[in-house]
């Protein structure tokens, strides 16, 4: 099986809406990128909209352990605080929280659910 990542940039295509976990509420896809997370530079990462001004990136990284903990914890989402204590993933969940949500919106698009 492809690695999540692959089966994300796969289904979203630029302008497509990414759903959030808030019903009805969603972010806009806008293209793969590279980021930058506490020094540390990242090759592949999904950068979004926000807002009209305001766009984010979350790194492959993010989702591909989010998927694995998904996977792992028979279809259930890591709570905040481990994003917060995770050796990795904490600097970015930090500086982008709005990842949580976005990582289960783009997860579940490519799972259909």
């Amino acid at each position: 099986m492809k690695k999540i990542y692959d089966l994300v940039i796969l289904k979203f295509i630029k302008e497509m809406e990414i759903p959030l976990i808030r019903n009805g509420k969603y972010y806009t896809f806008i293209e793969t990128s590279t980021t930058n997370v506490n020094g540390i530079f990242y090759d592949r990462a999904i950068h979004y909209r926000i807002s009209n001004i305001n766009t984010k990136k979350i790194t492959a990284l993010f989702i591909e352990l989010t998927y694995k903990y998904y996977v792992q914890h028979k279809n259930t989402y890591p709570r905040r605080n481990w994003y917060e204590a995770h050796e990795i993933l904490k600097y970015e969940y930090k500086s982008r929280p709005c990842n949580y949500s976005v990582v289960q919106g783009l997860i579940n698009a490519v799972l259909k659910k």
